[in-house]
């Protein structure tokens, strides 16, 4: 009966740590729309911040997996004992409902840094387009001119003029 008790423990123990890492990816999920917003996007803060979420979903992944394994082996008797386990069902319950309400306000930021991403990664594509439109034409013009010049073309040209 202690043991169960201990399992049950741990369960409430795991759901904590899972609000606790929710809590940290979604502040690092704002850090990232800060850094969407910004005029100048700033890659290595954010590649910084991807790594630390990177961590905070593996831990997530660790906790959940380490839930089911404790579940699997107390589940059935909490199910049989609601009464004795009333409190401590009602706390997962709650705990439960926080993790999720935590996962949807992520997802919701993670919808909007995604179009803002977007727009800004689309500029700075068409910025970069520009730019080697720009180097393109330059060296054109540089190697039409180097062939005008070598031919002696240039110089009749302007003093015919």
């Amino acid at each position: 009966m202690y043991e169960d008790q201990r399992y049950v423990d741990m369960l409430l123990e795991i759901l904590n740590k899972q609000i606790d890492t929710l809590h940290e990816a979604l502040g690092i999920t704002k850090e990232q729309e800060i850094i969407a917003n910004t005029k100048e996007f700033d890659s290595e803060s954010f590649d910084e911040t991807l790594s630390r979420k990177d961590v905070c979903i593996a831990r997530l992944n660790e906790l959940d997996n380490g839930f089911v394994s404790v579940y699997d082996r107390v589940g059935k008797i909490i199910k049989s004992n609601p009464d004795k386990y009333k409190e401590q069902i009602l706390t997962m319950q709650e705990l439960i409902r926080r993790c999720t309400d935590i996962g949807n306000e992520i997802q919701t930021l993670e919808a909007r840094n995604k179009d803002k991403l977007a727009a800004c990664f689309a500029g700075k594509k068409q910025e970069y387009n520009a730019k080697q439109t720009a180097a393109t034409v330059a060296g054109k013009y540089n190697t039409i001119m180097k062939n005008v010049n070598s031919a002696g073309m240039g110089v009749r040209f302007f003093q015919d003029k």
